[in-house]
């Protein structure tokens, strides 16, 4: 006579809970396994000290250095409309960079540009650590159009702000050339 080799429902339900305490342990192990220092930075979170983009975007400014400053696709982060991407990225690049000594002091003197009080807004998360607690920030629509150039184009637009004290220069622009 043949005997049947059917598996019993206790077998089957045996097999299961093994399989599940398996997949357990496994995304367990591998959780721990990720730290949040192993994953890498999104883009709009990397602060960059290169200077040598700045210094050909914003020359006019003076000799920067020590910069701390993001670039990244608006679009990417959300801060764009809903939908598809644009056919024109808007990439913003913003952060801040120190001047030559003076240098502040002096552009803040010139009667062409009529500076006033300001302060940045909207400042990214990852840069607020390097903003100077004390600054007292100088903003001025004809520094900003001096940076930009005379005809920036429609989708370039941006914001200087200036602090004497620590010749500082804080920058937000989007598609800046």
């Amino acid at each position: 006579m043949r005997r049947s080799f059917a598996v019993s429902r206790r077998a089957w339900l045996s097999g299961a809970v093994a399989a599940g305490a398996l997949a357990a342990v496994s995304g367990g192990v591998y959780a721990i396994s990720r730290t949040p220092e192993a994953e890498p930075l999104p883009e709009h979170e990397k602060v960059r000290t290169d200077v040598e983009p700045l210094r050909k975007v914003f020359g006019e400014a003076g000799r920067l250095s020590e910069p701390r400053w993001l670039l990244y696709d608006r679009d990417a982060v959300g801060e764009g409309r809903l939908g598809p991407p644009r056919p024109d990225p808007r990439y913003r690049a913003v952060g801040i960079a120190r001047l030559p000594a003076g240098s502040t002091a002096k552009a803040l003197r010139d009667p062409a540009y009529t500076f006033t009080p300001a302060m940045p807004a909207s400042v990214p998360q990852p840069l607020r650590e390097f903003l100077p607690a004390q600054a007292r920030w100088m903003s001025s629509k004809a520094y900003d159009t001096h940076l930009l150039g005379p005809e920036p184009g429609e989708l370039t637009r941006g914001r200087f702000f200036l602090d004497a004290a620590g010749d500082q220069l804080y920058f937000d622009t989007v598609n800046p050339t």
